[in-house]
């Protein structure tokens, strides 16, 4: 009989023991349930107020001359030291840049439907941080070097990162410079020809 009452006690504080767990439990997880449903809930949307943050997120090479955020569209001019030297290791490092603009644009953000990039140079003398001078200040001196215009309908975009495999050989390949809509200024060309020149001495 002694056996039996301990045999029930021990069951009764098992069952009170397990209801308090599974009264608690989903009690302390629902802040987190919560929080993690609201983050995948939460549409990655650009706009003016967060433009700096999203750009600043990325380790871009050359300067930010210029942004302009047009809904859907996102315009952007970068710029490069005039002295800098356009060999194969510039131009990979610049496609690089590029792409990072682009996968930000059409990979973590859901609201950008085109980006028209530029690609430009100025003299080095005032250049601080990521951002270049104000326009004002660094309007003299600037020249085109090249410009793309990439838009969410291209059917390559969707196809995610694993699609866009060959960006950084896209000034020597035709199928992409055609993907990139990418044009080339004389000034560039006259640049590569300078820099293919030193290559060889």
């Amino acid at each position: 009989m002694p056996f039996g009452r301990s045999m029930l006690a021990a069951c009764l504080v098992t069952a009170l023991i397990t209801g308090m767990l599974m009264f608690i439990h989903p009690h302390e997880a629902a802040p987190v349930l919560r929080d993690m449903t609201n983050t995948q809930a939460v549409e990655k949307r650009l706009s003016n107020t967060n433009l700096v943050d999203w750009l600043l997120t990325l380790s871009l090479h050359a300067k930010v001359k210029r942004v302009d955020w047009s809904s859907p569209t996102l315009s952007l001019d970068l710029i490069i030291p005039s002295d800098e030297t356009l060999d194969d290791e510039a131009v990979r490092t610049l496609m690089k840049d590029a792409e990072q603009i682009w996968q930000m644009s059409f990979i973590q953000l859901s609201n950008v439907d085109r980006v028209l990039l530029r690609v430009g140079e100025l003299p080095q003398s005032a250049e601080t941080g990521v951002f270049e001078r104000s326009e004002s200040q660094s309007r003299g001196g600037y020249r085109l070097l090249l410009a793309a215009d990439v838009r969410r309908t291209d059917r390559w975009v969707g196809l995610g990162e694993e699609g866009w495999h060959g960006i950084s050989n896209a000034e020597t390949d035709s199928y992409w410079r055609n993907r990139l809509r990418l044009s080339f200024t004389p000034l560039w060309q006259s640049k590569r020809n300078a820099a293919f020149i030193d290559q060889q001495q």
